[in-house]
C-alpha cells in the first residue's frame, strides 16, 4: 500500500493529468468554439469611411455590432491612429498592436475576426463559430498539395508583379483541424489577404503577433505591407505554415463582381480578367456566402460607392431585434466603439471601459 501512493506515483499522476489537461486547453477552443468565444474586430482611422456614403459609418456599425449581438460575441472598432507602429510608412501595420490589445481586453475570448472596414456581413444568419466548427472547418480547408501563393516583390513603380507559386503546403494539410491557430484566405491573384481572417488565443498567437511587426519586415518595400510580412513568416518557418489554414476564399473574404463582369461573364474586366470559370466561382461572392469584401475599391475612384450601395442592397438584412439589441450595447458603452490604446485594460461590462 505504501508503494501505490509513494510519491514518485503521486507525481507521475499528477504530471499525467496535467499533460491531459494542457492538451485539452489546446484543442478545446476550436473544437468547441461558442458566441462568447468570439471577438468581432474591424479599425478605421478618426472619423475614417471609404467613398462618400451617406450614413456610412451608421451602416457599418448595424451590420457588424448586431452581428455579434445574434450570436453573442463581442465587439470592438479600434481607432487605428491610437494604436501606431514605430516607422511603420502606412496605418496598415496597426492591426498587429490592435490584435495584442483586443487579447488583453478581452481574457476569455479564444478567438478574434478581423474584418477590414471595406467588408460587409452579407448572411447575418450564419455563425462563425460555426465555421470553426471540427464537423465544418476541413471541409473549408484548401486541399492536400494547394501551393502557397504570393508576390515576388514591387516593381520600380511599386506595383505588383506576376505571382509565384511556392510548393510547401502538404505537410500542413496532415494536421488536425484543431491544431490551427490562424485561419486565413488567399486570392487567385495575390495571394494571402488579412482583410477576413480568424486568430486563436495562445503562445503561438503571442510569438506570431512579436514577429510581425519585426522592425525589418516595417522597412521592407513590400506592395502590401503586414500582408507580405505574415507571407514571409509562412513561407520562411515551419512553424508558422504548420499552424496556419487556409480555407477556401469565398467561406471567409469573397471578392465582388460589378455589374459589367456580370453582365460578360469571367472574359470581363476587373477581378474577373482572364481567369477561369472555376477560379471565378472560387473568388467571387455568392448568395449565401458570409462575407463580401470590397478589396482595393478606394483605389477606384467613386467604385467603393457604387459597390457598397450595390452589396448593402443585396445583404440579407439584420434582424430588427439584434440592431436595438446593438444599440442598447452602444448607449449603455458596452461595445468598445473607436478605442484607443489608454481604454485598454479598463473595463466597463464587456467593453475596454
Amino acid at each position: 500500500m505504501p508503494f501505490l501512493f509513494s510519491p514518485l506515483r503521486i507525481l507521475f499522476a499528477v504530471l499525467t493529468w496535467l499533460t491531459i489537461l494542457a492538451l485539452w486547453s489546446t484543442t478545446r477552443s476550436i473544437t468547441g468554439a461558442s458566441g462568447s468565444d468570439i471577438v468581432v474586430i474591424l479599425a478605421s482611422n478618426d472619423g475614417g469611411s471609404i467613398g462618400k456614403l451617406p450614413d456610412f459609418r451608421e451602416k457599418v456599425f448595424r451590420n457588424r455590432a448586431s452581428y455579434a449581438q445574434r450570436h453573442g460575441y463581442d465587439f470592438l472598432w479600434a481607432n487605428i491612429s491610437a494604436f501606431p507602429v514605430p516607422d511603420a510608412p502606412t496605418p496598415h501595420w496597426s492591426k498587429i498592436p490592435i490584435l495584442k490589445a483586443a487579447f488583453a481586453a478581452y481574457p476569455s475570448a479564444t478567438w478574434l475576426w478581423w474584418l477590414d472596414l471595406d467588408a460587409l456581413i452579407m448572411t447575418p444568419s450564419l455563425p462563425l463559430h460555426e465555421l470553426l466548427s471540427p464537423t465544418t472547418l476541413p471541409s473549408l480547408l484548401l486541399p492536400a498539395g494547394t501551393p502557397i501563393r504570393g508576390i515576388v516583390g514591387p516593381t520600380a513603380h511599386n506595383v505588383s508583379v506576376p505571382t509565384r507559386l511556392i510548393s510547401g503546403w502538404e505537410d500542413a494539410r496532415t494536421l488536425d483541424a484543431a491544431a490551427l491557430q490562424l485561419l486565413v484566405t488567399q486570392d487567385e491573384m495575390f495571394g494571402i489577404n488579412t482583410g477576413s481572417f480568424a486568430l486563436r488565443r495562445g503562445a503561438w498567437a503571442d510569438w506570431v503577433l512579436e514577429m510581425w511587426t519585426d522592425g525589418a519586415f516595417v522597412a521592407e518595400d513590400w506592395v502590401f505591407k503586414e500582408q507580405d510580412a505574415l507571407l514571409h513568416l509562412m513561407l520562411q518557418h515551419e512553424v508558422v505554415r504548420r499552424a496556419v489554414g487556409v480555407v477556401r476564399q469565398r467561406a471567409l473574404n469573397a471578392y465582388p463582381t460589378d455589374r459589367e463582369e456580370r453582365e460578360t461573364g469571367v472574359d470581363g474586366v476587373g477581378w474577373l480578367e482572364g481567369k477561369s470559370e472555376e477560379e471565378a466561382r472560387g473568388m467571387m461572392w455568392r448568395r449565401g456566402d458570409l462575407v463580401v469584401h470590397l478589396a482595393g475599391c478606394g483605389t477606384i475612384e467613386g467604385s467603393c460607392d457604387e459597390l457598397w450601395a450595390e452589396k448593402w442592397a443585396e445583404r440579407e438584412v439584420e434582424r430588427e431585434e439584434d440592431v436595438r439589441g446593438a444599440e442598447e450595447k452602444r448607449r449603455k458603452g458596452q461595445w468598445g466603439i473607436e478605442v484607443g490604446q489608454e481604454r485598454v485594460g479598463r473595463r466597463e461590462g464587456r467593453w475596454l471601459g
